[in-house]
């Protein structure tokens, strides 16, 4: 059935038929149930529909990046390309990236979810109490992971820290807890949360709704400046916001203010950074190892920025997410920056399938999957009782704030113990580093079997060359090509031979055994040492999460990734951007 209507956002909870007509205000209201059998980046209810479309759809299904004839920018100009022949440490292998399009933040994760409490392998009980730190969160995904995962029947009460000492990360995390807790209609609450949280324009009555849940905190921090009480999230949870009401307001009003960033600046900006000629090279090294449909899917949200299925409307998202923007009017990410490395892709797949998406929308299947993550989030929000502590403080300082005494009108008394410590990648010899993350964090572990640190190395390869198979020996290096061989023989006879060299270059690490590297790298940092004097041992078997991404959990030290079959092979390797060196680690008390 078509209606005509104004464009007005509804959130989605099937996949929708593709026949949208802006020009004149026509929507099929009907799911769409029909693939295109021509891209399955659409579907419709009926035959009707997809004739009535074809000639708006027409453009997306035979667009060049999907026809047999593409090849990547430097195959047509004749040249090497320029990851190959950069001087200095490439993309990457670089933490920190090209400056000139890397606005210096990571507002979204670049590793898979993990669930820091993981109660069926540790303590099973549903009735426990946990105090936990995300001392460097980054953004909220291992947060929704944790809660998430704990069963329907969990009793005990959550005490959860939530820190990052970038501002533009942790006010972020602040706005998305109010609009996930204080919006009375959940449906608009997980959609403008999942907008504000992933999508570079959201709907202009997104924009009020925002403005709405920001003004009782300030509100509440405004009357409450001298006796400090926790903010209300419903009836169950709460959160204690330690930062000043100064810098609270000078962020929420960045959020919310028109005169943050025009549509035409925002526009300009992310087009600047996120389709620059100068990373033309870059975008066809990923679109190379692309299905022609997912070449498509990523073109699409590389161009408009919005988590959406393919074919939903979106010409009401007219309204720039400021929280993407510097003050400056700058982007503030990378330009490969991508929501799908946060999460699971099989299950953000799995997820878009019962919705009625197709893998080859795979930003529709994300929609699908981040709805139901941050609905479960809101539900869980006013069901558990969690007490949420936000700070915006260094990590390093943190546990000096927490010990003198200075966070105890936030709840956080100098004699807390954390049962889990997650510290992320701030191992990394480049940020805090071994040494001085277990220093200043584990006179905060709890005691106990089950309590545990964190983290993982991420640029440890920088200092250990053997650390990727590419700096191996020639004896170790040798049997990994042979190993990829029939991979890429399979590669060349679908015909991309820069696939194959790309293949090579990413995935070879998959099936390199480097635990060996990385206990030398830890003997180097002074493993032993600093384990003597924090009284930490370092677990050989994880209870967390694995020692490395795609092994079991139970896995030796020494497992590599594992893929049940080629799909799961393609959907690891070409839609996320790993390196496949990097290495998890879990602390306990002695």
């Amino acid at each position: 059935m078509h209606r005509r209507r104004n464009l007005v956002f509804l959130p989605r909870k099937s996949f929708p038929c593709a026949n949208v007509q802006p020009s004149t205000y026509r929507v099929c209201d009907q799911p769409g149930t029909k693939a295109c059998s021509g891209c399955r980046l659409v579907s419709y209810c009926s035959q009707e529909c997809q004739r009535a479309h074809w000639k708006r759809h027409k453009l997306d299904c035979k667009m060049f990046l999907r026809s047999d004839d593409w090849m990547p920018v430097w195959r047509r100009e004749g040249r090497p390309p320029q990851f190959l022949t950069d001087s200095g440490p490439g993309e990457d292998e670089s933490p920190f990236g090209s400056p000139k399009f890397n606005g210096g933040c990571s507002l979204w994760g670049n590793m898979p979810a993990i669930d820091l409490i993981n109660l069926k392998d540790n303590e099973k009980d549903t009735t426990k109490d946990f105090s936990l730190a995300f001392v460097a969160s980054g953004d909220l995904r291992h947060v929704l992971r944790t809660v998430n995962s704990l069963p329907e029947d969990y009793s005990g009460n959550l005490d959860i820290l939530i820190n990052d000492g970038n501002p533009f990360v942790a006010y972020r995390n602040i706005m998305l807890l109010l609009i996930l807790g204080t919006l009375p209609e959940e449906d608009m609450a997980v959609d403008i949360a999942l907008h504000f949280w992933y999508s570079t324009f959201m709907p202009a009555e997104y924009h009020v709704q925002l403005s709405a849940v920001t003004l009782p905190l300030l509100k509440h921090m405004h009357e409450r400046t001298n006796t400090r009480s926790p903010f209300p999230l419903g009836e169950e949870s709460t959160m204690d916001v330690a930062c000043s009401l100064a810098d609270v307001r000078l962020f929420m009003e960045h959020y919310i203010s028109t005169a943050s960033i025009s549509l035409e600046d925002a526009q300009n900006e992310y087009n600047r950074v996120r389709n620059h000629p100068e990373r033309a090279d870059y975008r066809d090294r990923m679109y190379a190892g692309l299905s022609l449909s997912h070449r498509a899917a990523f073109y699409e949200y590389r161009r408009f920025g919005l988590v959406l299925p393919f074919g939903a409307i979106n010409t009401h998202f007219n309204f720039p997410n400021a929280s993407l923007f510097s003050p400056e009017k700058q982007w503030l990410q990378t330009d490969y920056a991508d929501p799908i490395e946060g999460w699971n892709i099989n299950e953000v797949l799995e997820s878009g399938k019962a919705h009625g998406a197709q893998p080859e929308d795979i930003y529709g299947c994300l929609y699908f999957f981040l709805s139901n993550q941050l609905r479960t989030f809101a539900q869980r929000i006013t069901k558990f009782p969690i007490s949420f502590k936000m700070f915006n403080a260094d990590a390093s300082a943190l546990p000096k704030i927490i010990r003198h005494d200075t966070a105890s009108v936030f709840g956080l008394k100098p004699t807390l113990k954390f049962d889990r410590i997650e510290v992320s990648n701030i191992l990394d010899v480049n940020y805090v580093g071994l040494n001085g993350v277990l220093t200043i964090w584990a006179p905060l572990l709890a005691d106990g079997k089950d309590a545990v640190l964190v983290g993982y190395f991420m640029n440890w390869f920088l200092q250990q060359k053997d650390g990727r198979a590419t700096g191996a020996t020639s004896s170790a290096f040798k049997p990994l090509v042979g190993r990829m061989a029939e991979r890429l023989k399979l590669i060349l006879f679908e015909g991309s031979a820069e696939a194959a060299i790309i293949s090579l270059m990413s995935d070879i690490d998959i099936m390199y055994e480097n635990s060996k590297p990385f206990s030398m790298f830890l003997r180097k940092q002074g493993l032993q040492a600093v384990l003597k004097k924090t009284g930490l041992i370092l677990r050989s078997k994880h209870r967390v999460v694995p020692h490395r991404l795609l092994v079991p959990l139970k896995a030796p030290f020494s497992a590599l990734p594992e893929f049940p079959d080629e799909e799961s092979w393609y959907n690891y390797t070409k839609l996320t951007a790993f390196s496949w060196a990097e290495r998890f680690v879990e602390f306990e008390k002695n």
